[in-house]
């Protein structure tokens, strides 16, 4: 008789003739326990008997109180009709909750939607601000799943856009009259109320919620959002029923995050509208209302961006009869959107929207992340040389600025997703097939290649924190590949494999900046100040965390290096794939425990190149792994500005720019890294060269 475990199917009347008769039993237990103790006490008898039916008239009395309230509770669900009776052949039975707070949840979920109806019902002006504010005294409710699912099943679907659409007509009210103020105060009131709408609605359409409202709620959401204009009760709002359900959708707040049951249903559906009028448009048959017709998806993916599954299934969609990707659609087909929509922000946030998504969907470590990073790179391999042109002086210069600035939000974005995919970057240096975006007629038009990776790094390094978050991530992956290869069998080859692998892989991201920079008319010098705090700093004094350290000395050098926390940061990788290294969050890190800016290593004072700069960040790591890993006979300590009386070694943390540097010469005698240092720049070199021929430069 209950549609849920929590609830319970009662009948009326018989409930409430249960719970009057059992307030009539507890106080005729109390009159028998009051009699029964006087006549007993009379006799002079024990009492205990009537004091045990005291007890139980006390019990019976809470047990009536409860029912009262249960009563009332019924009789106030059923008359709101919040419940609805389930008829048998035993009779009709309404689902009552178990729990008393679960249905005055439900009963204030119905009180705030009847206001919400009211604020847009007969309100040709936009939404009556006396019913907003009795929804925003609510505010504190929304999750609850009780609250959210009355709310929402009595708001109904078009109810949700139908309270949008009336809350944008009233700021477009004062707009209109010029009264600014009014406006202000009206969009804030109305913000605040589709952020409460926005939260609800994404826990109702998440199959994991216990606020769910089932997939046919997700139906009537698609339903009301192709509705038009002329079917909404306010003639002058949105032009469809998904124009004023954006407006929820961009009022979000983050969380609970939208579902990708939502996305794919409801999402996928707002994308496919949006193609259809870009069709008309540009084929010359769209109707008048659809060549006026703003765009929503940069709502909609505010509301994707917040978890990568929701995200996710936007991105990774063919529609039915369509060539492209719904990636493709956004980032090729509706590019000048960012900047050229004569509706769309002036400050960028639509651009930044589209990057919010594309951060979320590309920075995991699963199938479709890859995939879609694959694609991706694979239409910036397409679509970004035509921005540039090689000069007379053999350098890459900008020529067409608006293309560039079209896509300049997307840089940051880039620059994580490069960064989380660090050890894929570096098999394409490597000339591996590693990234493939399942789109396209054969292996080589879906694979990554070369030119495509130099071409997103070209786009992505442009941006300074992009940069920075790039090539921080590429010293973390050396880190952990230079401390892979200890302890050192053989000191020369073995040490060479990683040293020449990663030093051609910066030599990509040093190249890739160094021209990005001159397309923008900016100096070169600028490459290196990243590297150059980076060596100063010393980042690579911190060992690969997790592991066991060979004897005192090593426990000595690391000591404050918080390394347990620098462990949980970096352990499961990106998506909490086992054994993985999320080498991306390990930069972000080794950033943060180095932001105090102390000089440790001055060797960047004269350095003249950056691959100097990479030399020394990676004479580092090796000086770390080699005391890590026991890799040293421990002569030559004695009398080291670095080892004290007792012979112990001093914290590197401790260490002065001179016992720092005694340190890296001693260990750079002991690992055979002097050797290749010259190898390794030169493979700097080599990558770097690698890159500007991608981009049409010869040396």
């Amino acid at each position: 008789m209950s549609p849920d475990p929590d609830f319970t199917g009662v009948k009326r009347p018989e409930f409430d003739t249960m719970a009057t008769k059992h307030a009539t039993a507890a106080g005729q237990l109390a009159d028998l326990a009051v009699r029964l103790h006087g006549e007993l006490s009379a006799a002079g008898l024990d009492v205990t008997p009537a004091t045990g039916i005291r007890d139980l008239a006390r019990q019976a009395e809470t047990q009536a109180a409860d029912l009262k309230r249960r009563q009332r509770l019924v009789s106030e669900l059923d008359r709101l009709k919040v419940v609805f009776g389930t008829t048998t052949a035993k009779g009709t039975y309404l689902p009552i909750p178990d729990k008393l707070e679960t249905g005055q949840a439900m009963l204030d979920g119905a009180t705030a939607a009847d206001a919400a109806i009211a604020a847009y019902r007969n309100n040709p002006a936009g939404a009556d601000p006396k019913q907003l504010q009795i929804v925003q005294a609510y505010a504190a409710k929304v999750h609850d799943p009780a609250f959210a699912r009355a709310f929402m099943s009595r708001l109904g679907a078009k109810g949700i856009v139908e309270l949008a659409n009336a809350v944008s007509l009233r700021v477009a009210s004062f707009q209109r009259t010029g009264d600014y103020e009014e406006a202000r105060q009206a969009a804030n009131q109305g913000q605040h109320v589709l952020r409460i709408t926005s939260t609800m609605l994404a826990a109702v359409t998440d199959p994991a919620s216990p606020a769910y409202l089932g997939a046919s709620f997700l139906q009537q959401l698609k339903a009301a959002g192709r509705t038009p204009r002329s079917d909404l009760s306010v003639a002058q709002g949105r032009p469809t029923g998904y124009h004023a359900l954006a407006d929820v959708l961009g009022a979000h707040p983050g969380k609970p995050p939208y579902s990708a049951e939502f996305m794919r249903t409801v999402g996928r559906d707002m994308i496919a509208l949006d193609r259809e009028v870009w069709d008309a448009r540009r084929s010359g048959e769209a109707t008048k209302a659809m060549a006026d017709m703003r765009t929503f998806v940069p709502d909609l993916l505010r509301a994707a961006a917040s978890s990568p599954a929701a995200a996710q299934a936007i991105l990774d969609h063919t529609p039915e009869g369509r060539k492209g990707t719904n990636l493709h659609y956004l980032l090729h087909d509706r590019v000048g959107w960012w900047t050229d929509n004569p509706n769309s922000s002036t400050d960028g946030r639509d651009g930044r929207a589209f990057a919010a998504v594309m951060k979320a969907a590309m920075t995991g470590s699963d199938p479709v992340s890859l995939r879609l990073t694959a694609e991706t790179f694979k239409i910036l391999g397409a679509d970004l040389p035509a921005l540039y042109a090689r000069n007379a002086n053999e350098k890459l210069q900008l020529t067409d600025q608006n293309a560039f600035d079209q896509r300049a939000a997307l840089r940051p974005a880039l620059g994580s997703i490069l960064a989380a995919h660090i050890h894929e970057v570096g098999r394409i240096v490597d000339g591996r097939n590693v990234l493939r975006s399942g789109v396209g007629a054969d292996l080589r038009a879906q694979s990554v290649n070369q030119r495509d990776l130099d071409y997103a790094l070209l786009f992505a390094t442009s941006d300074d924190a992009a940069f920075s978050e790039i090539v921080r991530a590429q010293a973390e992956h050396t880190r952990v590949e230079i401390d892979k290869i200890f302890p050192l069998k053989d000191k020369g080859q073995t040490l060479d494999d990683p040293i020449s692998r990663e030093s051609k892989t910066f030599g990509h991201i040093v190249g890739a900046r160094e021209q990005a920079l001159y397309a923008m008319g900016r100096a070169n010098e600028a490459a290196s100040k990243e590297l150059e705090s980076m060596v100063k700093s010393a980042i690579g004094i911190v060992p690969v965390p997790g592991k066991e350290f060979a004897g005192k000395l090593a426990e000595q050098a690391f000591k404050g290096m918080k390394l347990e926390a620098f462990a949980k940061e970096v352990a499961g990788g990106v998506g909490g794939q086992p054994g993985s290294y999320a080498f991306d969050k390990g930069a972000a890190w080794i950033a943060q425990l180095f932001k105090s800016g102390k000089t440790l290593d001055e060797s960047h004072a004269t350095a003249t190149e950056n691959r100097q700069l990479i030399s020394r960040l990676m004479e580092q790591m090796v000086a770390t792994a080699t005391v890590a890993h026991g890799q040293h006979d421990g002569e030559g300590l004695i009398g080291q500005p670095f080892i004290d009386k007792k012979g112990e070694m001093k914290p590197i943390l401790e260490m002065t720019p001179t016992e720092y540097e005694d340190f890296i010469n001693w260990t750079t005698f002991h690992s055979g890294f002097s050797n290749l240092k010259i190898k390794g720049q030169d493979l700097v070199d080599s990558g770097a060269a690698e890159a500007r021929r991608s981009f049409g430069i010869t040396d």
